[in-house]
């Protein structure tokens, strides 16, 4: 059977402006487009768009599925905009439960307040009896009360761990934890159970295919226990539902037990590149800087990895014959990285990846584009950190933030994601952003205006560029013969509407195989 989708403009991202009258659909691939006089015969049944905006399936390209849907079950704190706020809230849920209790908060940005300052471990303390960590906005740092930190084992006399930083003032805990010293709580908390991440992921899911997305590249499978459980609450909740399409990218510490399963992938649930983190984020000041912090003169940020370190790493991937996908958010990590990329280059036709990509300058612009090498942007960080990022980097580093255009006009690959529970995973707010380079609502000409790209680039990161980076650029990103019946369907023209009302342009359909898995509820 096959199925004539037609009725509404139909963007097919294969050049600017292309569009057609109808798609032609049989068992989840396009098997023609054209016009509805050329397709109708073949077609035995009529799909019509009512009017709505067809493009190919918007596709994260970087977040944390499971992440995100604890995001929806715990406490959002990224709308506070003071501490007070912030201990208020808590302090209403730490009445609610019994002592033994984990009460999670998700979003701090302390940026935000007038006193930018976080709360004292004493302040923490004084909320109640339960277990508590808040964790803030770029989640490479997390505040504990005394209870989660006993939980741990840590005391003012433990040591940090190599990539993280246990924070001490006066040689007393102040309860932040960073980076590689946060998981010392997260990876242990006890009620990381499969029934607690199958509803974290089902809820995920849910919401994802509400903002248009069809799939979305994932890193899970460290922090929920051994990586079996979220690898069987994909397959239960993803792969079995056929309702969404996970690229699991696999991270250092679980590569090799994951290859030992020998897992099979399905247009459902990929296994991909081998995922590291090599350094931190701006908000901690741990991401890895050539020159220190403007803010805080002799801190360059931390290096999670030695070189020698990242070189073993690489070369187990590529025994693997897989990619590499490496956070760098500093220009010293991503010179690294790169270094060892040429060193040891993946197999041909294959782009590793470098995440964030978030501070460059002409020289490492030069090194990205004479690699096999990929880059996934957000464009959503321009928002939510410039402003803060100005005053760790100064105004000529800062240039070199979140260089879309540049990295675009280099013929680099580049795709976009949200890197949710860190930014709504909404595309369009990602679109809205690569093209304005400012906040909703603010009129000036954005955030390093040079660096806005189109339109049309905007919307290929999450088409055409989210199946580049995969190498699946073939059958997925595009609406053309032979590609996957993945559709995302607008009420809106994303081309032709007033920029400022692309945030607000809801979802009409969201397709996956040809099969609608989400359609908006009629008005009451």
């Amino acid at each position: 059977m096959a199925t004539l989708w037609t009725g509404g403009k139909i963007y097919t991202m294969a050049q600017v402006g292309e569009t057609v009258e109808a798609v032609l659909v049989k068992e989840g691939k396009i098997v023609a487009t054209g016009s509805v006089d050329s397709l109708s015969p073949q077609a035995t049944s009529i799909r019509h768009l009512q009017g709505n905006v067809m493009y190919p399936g918007f596709v994260d390209s970087h977040l944390h599925i499971i992440g995100y849907g604890e995001k929806l079950k715990h406490i959002d704190v990224s709308n506070v905009r003071s501490k007070d706020e912030l201990l208020v809230i808590i302090r209403e849920r730490m009445l609610e439960v019994p002592a033994d209790e984990w009460v999670i908060a998700i979003g701090l940005n302390e940026t935000q307040f007038e006193d930018p300052i976080f709360p004292t471990l004493a302040e923490l303390d004084a909320l109640g009896d339960a277990h508590l960590i808040i964790k803030r906005s770029c989640h490479h740092l997390i505040l504990a009360n005394s209870k989660a930190l006993t939980f741990a084992g840590i005391t003012k006399d433990t040591p940090s761990p190599e990539g993280g930083v246990i924070d001490k003032m006066d040689g007393q805990l102040t309860g932040v934890l960073k980076d590689a010293a946060l998981y010392m709580i997260v990876n242990y908390m006890p009620h990381i159970t499969p029934e607690y991440i199958e509803d974290a992921l089902e809820k995920a899911i849910i919401s994802l295919q509400s903002y248009g997305l069809v799939g979305g590249h994932s890193e899970d499978l460290s922090y929920y226990g051994p990586p079996i459980q979220p690898i069987n609450a994909f397959r239960k909740i993803v792969e079995a539902k056929h309702s969404f399409k996970v690229h699991l990218l696999q991270h250092h510490t679980v590569f090799e037990e994951v290859a030992k399963m020998e897992e099979l992938s399905s247009p459902y649930l990929e296994f991909g590149a081998m995922k590291i983190f090599i350094d931190g984020a701006f908000g901690g000041r741990t991401a890895a800087l050539r020159e220190p912090y403007c803010d805080e003169p002799g801190n360059y940020g931390m290096l999670v990895h030695s070189t020698e370190q990242l070189k073993e790493y690489v070369q187990l991937a590529r025994q693997h014959g897989q990619t590499v996908a490496v956070h760098a958010i500093g220009d010293l990590a991503i010179e690294t990285i790169l270094k060892v990329f040429a060193a040891y280059p993946p197999l041909e036709d294959q782009l590793d990846r470098v995440i964030h990509c978030s501070l460059i300058d002409e020289d490492i612009l030069e090194k990205l584009a004479a690699l096999p090498v990929a880059v996934d942007m957000q464009p959503q960080f321009v928002q939510g950190e410039y402003i803060a990022e100005l005053a760790r980097l100064g105004e000529e580093r800062a240039k070199g933030l979140h260089p879309l255009k540049s990295l675009l006009n280099r013929g680099l690959v580049v795709a976009g994601g949200s890197d949710a529970p860190i930014e709504v995973p909404n595309p369009l707010f990602g679109i809205y952003a690569a093209v304005t380079r400012r906040n909703f609502g603010e009129s000036h000409n954005g955030y390093g205006p040079e660096e806005k790209i189109s339109r049309f680039e905007a919307i290929r990161l999450y088409t055409v560029g989210a199946a580049q980076i995969i190498a699946q650029d073939h059958v997925r990103g595009k609406i053309e013969k032979g590609y996957t019946a993945d559709f995302t369907v607008l009420e809106e023209d994303l081309f032709t509407i007033d920029i400022e009302n692309i945030p607000q342009v809801k979802v009409a359909y969201t397709v996956v195989d040809g099969r609608i898995v989400y359609k908006k509820r009629c008005k009451e």
